[in-house]
């Protein structure tokens, strides 16, 4: 709960603030904002399943970690091996394996690899932002696992 309500939605206030108005703050100001919004965003999700995971404790239910320390990642395939587990899980065995993953060479690997993220872009909203965010995501980590 701590990282929800003291670690996101105080950050949340900072980068509202700024990007509800970006044209009447700094670049340095843009920057720590964006530096803010990558806290508020693990604060939330890594703070909603710390309760979820506390919730279930409570009811004898014993749940898998969702998140380790993902900021910490060496690359951007390591850092989505440790963000989310339990959702990029859920891609690689229920879309990323039947597609073949990466069993019928290289260009079915990295077509599968796009369908994945832009599934999970899909996923998150079905609008342009959040596609482009899956191909952006899909181009980073292309070259860093092949």
């Amino acid at each position: 709960m701590f990282k929800k309500i003291a670690i996101a939605d105080t950050c949340a206030e900072y980068v509202n603030a700024i990007f509800n108005q970006p044209g009447e703050f700094s670049g340095i100001s843009l920057a720590l904002g964006a530096v803010f919004f990558a806290f508020q965003i693990y604060g939330d999700f890594s703070g909603y399943t710390d309760i979820a995971i506390g919730t279930a404790k409570l009811l004898g239910i014993e749940l898998l970690k969702n998140f380790s320390f993902p900021y910490f990642s060496r690359s951007i395939a390591e850092f989505w091996l440790r963000w989310h587990i339990s959702l990029s899980s859920w891609f690689k065995d229920y879309i990323y394996i039947p597609l073949g993953g990466s069993k019928n060479g290289m260009s079915d690997t990295i077509r599968n690899t796009f369908i994945i993220f832009l599934v999970s872009g899909f996923w998150h909203g079905a609008n342009f932002t959040f596609i482009a965010w899956g191909f952006l995501h899909a181009l980073y980590i292309v070259p860093s696992v092949y």
